[in-house]
Parts: C-alpha cells; structure tokens; sequence
C-alpha cells in the first residue's frame, strides 16, 4: 500500500470515528431529555459521549496540511500543455543519469506503480519533482 493509499484509508477511518462520536452526542442528548434533573431523580445519569474536537490537535493537522500541500501531487492544477510523451522524456533522461531508484520513487509518490498509471493531473508536479531531483 503507498502512501497515497494510507491516507486516504486513514481519512476514511477518521471520517468514520467522526460519525460514531456524533451518533453517540445524539444518543446522549436524547436520554437527557428523559431525566429529570434534580437531587431526588430516578435511574443513574448517562455516560457523556466521547468528543473528537481537540482544538490544539486540529491547529496542528490544519499546519501540517497546509505545510505538505505544496508537496502534494494531488493538489496541483494539471497542465494541458503535458503529455505522458513529455514526462515520459524527462524521466527516462534521469534514469539514464543513474537515478532509476529516484524515478520510481517520484512515481509512486505521485500516486500510481507505472508512469502509464499516473493521473493526468499530476504531471505538472512530477515534472517539478524531477527537476528537484535533476538539480540535486
């Protein structure tokens, strides 16, 4: 599993922690409107639901999305003007240069195991990944 996929698994898992924690709010709201509430009231009262809200938590992930979001290769505006044939160039000129290991690396972090499998999208921030690497 890349990268790629880790985290949109690891969204997916939040987005559904999310959920069960709002369906608990709902669960404790609603046996609250049955209780009364005073020194001599029946029964024991509820358990408080779990909150996912953390605020200094969320500042940080809001931080670190903003910090990688120039990295992201999913982030970028596609360039219509780049064809698999012009990526295809330039990372072949690298692997040539002894840096095999590097290109494929670019390429799954672009999201795919083939070049052929890349998205369209991401081609403008592979080539600026490969220059990276070419200038280094």
């Amino acid at each position: 599993m890349n990268i790629t996929e880790t985290n949109n698994v690891i969204a997916v898992l939040n987005r559904v922690a999310e959920l069960v924690t709002s369906l608990a709010a709902d669960v404790e709201s609603a046996a609250w409107e049955g209780i009364e509430d005073h020194a001599g009231m029946p029964g024991t009262r509820p358990i408080a639901a779990a909150q996912l809200a953390q605020p200094s938590l969320e500042a940080a992930a809001a931080e670190h999305d903003q910090s990688q979001a120039e990295d992201s290769p999913h982030d970028s505006t596609p360039d219509l003007a780049l064809s698999l044939e012009d990526v295809r160039a330039v990372l072949s000129d690298l692997s040539s240069q002894g840096l095999t290991k590097q290109v494929r690396q670019l390429i799954v972090d672009a999201g795919a195991d083939r070049l052929s499998e890349v998205d369209p999208a991401n081609y403008e921030w592979l080539l600026a990944r490969a220059k990276r690497l070419a200038d280094a």
